[in-house]
């Protein structure tokens, strides 16, 4: 084993899940323990590249432990990874297996291995040339099974068989190993596309059948029911390193220089030829015969010799006899004991034969090098086990040598996790102190460590374990939330540079402006609703924006969830604070009791991979009334297999009611618009009636109706709620532009809308099946609607994106998770924009990281690698990396440095392509001439911007053929020329073009107008702008 450390990536937080997140690395492979909600975002906020993780050791298949792992290897896959595996308890595969609907990668391979509770921990579960790793299962009142079913009606599954491939072929009765074997079919299909070809549609992981029930059942008793039982204790041992191989003593014994040498150090014997007499020649004599047995190549720097003719004898050497004594590797535990029902399991004498090689007691005849005792221990068990005398009797029983962490939301401080995303917000508030605040936190714990060399995990702590090392924090490497808000405040007038004091004085006086100016009159039916943007992001999340997911506080009602993505329940839990009463008065459970409804858009894994664990945390509640899911097939399936390992309260007094999209779909549902579009009520639908008027009178709702949106999967739905005091509340959900959802919101109150990309990324919005924000400001133009509230913005805009709404009058807010918005304020979004726009119009780098989350896997992580074997003779040597003064100035002041946007210039060129609505353009398909594309653009501006705001130069400089490279369905670019400071008006008129301009600038013809590219330099416009530019020059002398 090589150097090695084990860093604590998060720590139980209301960020973060109670069980710790480790990543083990040894050389250059990483091995992390447990990944719950929010693994990937944390590794992006704490530069924590997972491109290097091989194993996943999981200790218990329960949220707190996998409801990362999805998302985790859809990441990894993208990121080029191509096979990762993971361990964990009985179920393990079973409830990977329930994500086969929306995780899955063809390019990766996932294996996974149940570990079997009847293992005594004295074989490893893994091992490999770095470490061995022993499961410890603990499992208090036995393991519930899941009822075989009657005997001779068992059916048989052998995957070469493929019986899947028969529609009528159902897996869902197999058991035993003929599930498990299913399961690995159904990973394997949707991880690494095993069964791919000509019937790819039907294969294990798509195939509509309901997967056979897990092994191991959720308890009905104890601290935790409904939960899995079975936990798993992870001792893992580093590889015994090598004694050192003694050169001196090799020539003693006659050995040359050579490949022996190798042999020997592998614990290898060899046999040597050397003279009869060796113990009695001299010095000189055995150096002589020596040098003369080496490799050729030794002896080339030196004069031959003669050399006397020897007896010879054949003598065995033997590693022993040159290698040192083996030093024993590094070990450490993580121990998990979820509630003091385990503590009498865990030391039970069965189990504690796992752990017993490594006290103190046994090693105590060992010399020091063999000492296998623990280096550090880490605890993930509430204070009553740690308080426990018998526990505290374990933890002294491995020597006064050993660090302990504990891990507990008691022991451990309620630090910020994400504090790229705070730190925005505290800049933010300046503006608007109701709107923008950083949520609540706690710089120390409730429940002191006691003992020695015990003390509370904490994020960014590393511990060496080769060479071995005490438990340190790393040099932060994100902002750092150490003071009360009010200093953290205070610190924002610190600043690194003259440049980065100036674009702060120009955001204040900015903000100063705003507020010198009167607040937009007014009022709505709407203005008691609360919105809660607890994600703002797509796709995957970053340090600055999770995904998808928003709150909608209804007075009088409670709440309503839209979409709910990974780490929902935790930004929750972070916005509220703890308990009933939170950090100001309503806390994460006051909300969970009165939240009334959940909609999930569609099966896309960023927005609804959240759900499980928000159900999980309201069934331990034991809420009085139910909450009503709206969701597609896809998404109440899984949630309904997952339920089967963790209770999350389908089928229970007042838990969940599910209830199908399709079924209030706003034309043909079980209550459309048009009431005699309704057809007759039976089976299905009559259910989904009878639950829609039960929804309808808890949330005091005339209608709840979804509207069919257009995305890059099936069954999207966006949602219509009008309520009984007159508001309209609109969803879009993931969509293009849509004519169905503008026309069942029709004179919406609040449109709530995705706007994925800028308005120069058209073309790329519709190839993903997304919009614009120019066409977002077009949809609530034609929906009348009165406010709009934009979100869902691509992360390749790890901030803000370029937003102009023109000279429209529509009020617009601008989400950033953990943000409060009412309608009001809403109304206010004009005031505020050029605020916004003067903060982020010059990047402020506040953690030193680069700002593509994306790529954090090629960026150096902070202090967590050991030092590389070798370096490249092209690599610079670094410098060490500086521990913090006690004297330098707070590391957490967000020092400032500035980087420009934009380079200054005068002019933008905007590439427009005009393709066909099709996948092959019509064979009548023409260019346009200049004239039309000048009055087509022109006519775009003045519909959006209005005469005053249409009043710039637009030149065009070029239409004709496509530039660079293209495919069949485009007709025409179009080159257009129009200053810097008017580009974004332009863009956004383009990426919402109305029927008639778009008629105007093709010349009549039915083409898409998209933006293809933005550029201040005409020669980066295509891959040949330069050739291009030529042929127009040698056209025009």
């Amino acid at each position: 084993m090589g150097a090695s450390t084990l860093r604590v990536l998060t720590a139980p937080s209301s960020d973060t899940s109670e069980l710790p997140t480790l990543v083990l690395q040894c050389d250059a492979t990483k091995y992390l323990f447990n990944a719950g909600e929010g693994t990937t975002r944390s590794s992006a906020q704490r530069r924590s590249s997972n491109a290097r993780v091989e194993h996943v050791f999981v200790s218990r298949v329960a949220s707190e432990a996998i409801g990362g792992i999805p998302g985790l290897l859809m990441t990894m896959a993208d990121g080029g990874k191509t096979s990762v595996d993971v361990h964990g308890p009985p179920n393990t595969r079973y409830a990977l297996a329930t994500t086969r609907f929306y995780a899955k990668r063809d390019k990766m391979h996932v294996r996974v291995h149940d570990v079997p509770l009847d293992t005594d921990g004295a074989r490893p579960c893994f091992e490999d040339e770095h470490i061995a790793v022993y499961a410890v299962p603990v499992v208090p009142g036995g393991v519930p099974r899941v009822p075989a079913p009657a005997p001779g009606r068992t059916p048989s599954y052998t995957p070469d068989d493929e019986p899947w491939r028969d529609p009528k072929w159902t897996p869902t009765a197999l058991r035993g190993a003929d599930a498990d074997r299913w399961y690995t079919s159904v990973l394997e299909d949707a991880w690494g596309a095993k069964y791919a070809g000509e019937a790819r549609a039907w294969t294990p992981s798509r195939i509509a059948h309901a997967l056979p029930p897990p092994p191991v059942a959720p308890r009905d008793t104890g601290d935790e029911p409904g939960r899995q039982a079975p936990v798993l204790c992870y001792i893992c041992a580093g590889a015994t390193q090598r004694g050192k191989f003694d050169a001196q003593r090799a020539a003693a014994l006659g050995l040359a220089p050579g490949p022996d040498f190798a042999r020997l150090t592998r614990g290898e014997e060899v046999h040597i030829e050397r003279p009869v007499a060796w113990a009695t020649l001299s010095d000189a004599e055995r150096t002589q015969w020596l040098r003369a047995r080496a490799p050729r190549r030794a002896q080339k720097a030196r004069p031959a010799t003669e050399v006397p003719t020897y007896e010879l004898e054949r003598v065995t050497l033997r590693s022993s006899d040159v290698v040192g004594t083996a030093r024993a590797g590094p070990v450490f535990f993580y121990v998990t004991l979820p509630t003091h029902e385990y503590l009498d399991t865990f030391l039970a004498p069965h189990t504690q034969q796992a752990f017993a090689p490594y006290t103190q007691a046994a090693n105590a005849a060992r010399p020091p090098e063999q000492h296998t005792t623990p280096h550090v221990i880490v605890h993930a068990a509430p204070p009553a086990v740690l308080q426990d005398a018998r526990y505290v009797a374990w933890m002294q029983s491995f020597g006064p040598a050993c660090h302990h962490l504990v891990a507990n939301r008691a022991q451990c401080a309620d630090r910020l996790m994400y504090t790229s995303s705070a730190l925005t917000l505290l800049r933010l508030a300046r503006l608007d102190r109701e709107m923008y605040s950083v949520p609540g936190y706690a710089l120390a714990p409730r429940v002191a460590c006691d003992g020695e060399r015990v003390q509370p995990a904490a994020e960014d702590m590393v511990i060496g374990l080769q060479p071995r090392a005490a438990p340190k924090q790393l040099v932060p490497s994100a902002p750092v939330f150490d003071a009360p808000p009010a200093t953290m405040d205070a610190r924002l007038a610190e600043h690194a540079t003259p440049e980065a004091a100036d674009a702060w004085a120009q955001y204040e006086a900015a903000v100063a402006r705003v507020h010198a100016t009167p607040p937009v009159a007014g009022t709505s039916a709407a203005d008691a609703l609360t919105f809660t943007t607890l994600g703002t992001g797509s796709s995957a999340p970053s340090k600055y924006r999770n995904v998808l997911s928003t709150l909608v506080h209804i007075p009088g009602v409670g709440y309503v969830l839209l979409d709910a993505g990974e780490g929902t329940y935790f930004q929750l839990a972070r916005r509220f604070g703890p308990g009933e009463r939170g950090w100001d008065g309503v806390g994460i459970e006051h909300v969970l009791r009165h939240l009334r409804m959940v909609f999930v858009s569609h099966i896309h894994g960023d927005h609804h991979m959240g759900v499980a664990r928000l159900l999980l945390e309201r069934r331990k509640l034991g809420v009085e009334r139910p909450l009503y899911f709206f969701s597609n097939n896809y998404t109440r399936f899984y949630l309904r297999e997952y339920s089967a390992v963790e209770a999350l309260g389908f089928d229970e007094p007042n838990g969940v009611i599910a209830v199908d999209n399709e079924h209030l779909d706003f034309r043909h549902g079980v209550d459309p618009e048009a009431p005699h579009a309704a057809a007759p009520a039976s089976g299905a639908r009559a259910a989904a009636r009878k639950h829609l008027d039960a929804a309808k009178a808890a949330l005091q709702l005339r209608a709840i109706r979804t509207a069919p949106v257009v995305h890059r999967t099936s069954h999207c739905y966006g949602l219509v709620l009008e309520h009984v005091d007159g508001w309209k509340l609109v969803f879009s959900g993931d969509t293009m532009p849509c004519a169905a959802l503008v026309e069942a919101g029709q004179g919406a109150t609040v449109l709530i809308h995705e706007a994925t990309m800028q308005d120069d990324e058209a073309e790329l919005a519709h190839a993903k099946g997304h919009s614009t924000i120019g066409q977002a400001v077009r949809i609530a133009q034609e929906m009348r609607a009165e406010h709009l509230l934009l979100t869902h913005f691509s992360q390749r805009y790890p901030k803000f994106a370029r937003i102009d709404t023109g000279s429209s009058a529509l009020p617009v807010g601008i989400a950033f998770d953990m943000m409060h918005i009412t309608p009001h304020q809403m109304r206010q979004g004009k005031r505020q924009l050029p605020a916004l726009q003067a903060l982020f119009a010059a990047e402020v780098q506040d953690d030193g990281a680069s700002e593509s989350d994306a790529s954090v896997a090629a960026v150096p992580e902070a202090d967590t690698a050991p030092p590389p074997a070798k370096r490249s003779r092209e690599e610079p040597q670094r410098a060490p990396a500086q521990a913090p003064s006690t004297d330098a100035a707070p590391a957490d002041a967000p020092r400032h440095t500035v980087r420009h946007n934009d380079a200054a210039s005068a002019w933008r060129y905007v590439v427009l392509r005009l393709a066909a609505a099709h996948a092959a353009r019509d064979a009548g398909a023409h260019v346009p001439s200049e004239h039309a594309v000048r009055q087509g653009v022109a006519q775009a501006v003045q519909t959006m911007h209005g005469v005053i705001g249409a009043a710039f130069a637009v030149d065009v400089l070029y239409v004709g053929a496509p530039l660079g490279t293209h495919d069949a369905a485009q007709v025409a670019d179009a080159v257009v020329r129009v200053p810097s400071e008017h580009v974004d008006a332009l863009l956004s008129a383009v990426a919402s073009i109305d029927p008639a301009a778009r008629a105007t600038l093709t010349d009549g013809q039915p083409l898409r107008v998209g933006v293809h590219g933005v550029s201040h330099n005409l020669a980066m416009l295509t891959s040949d702008a330069r050739a291009w530019m030529a042929a127009q020059q040698a056209a025009c002398p």
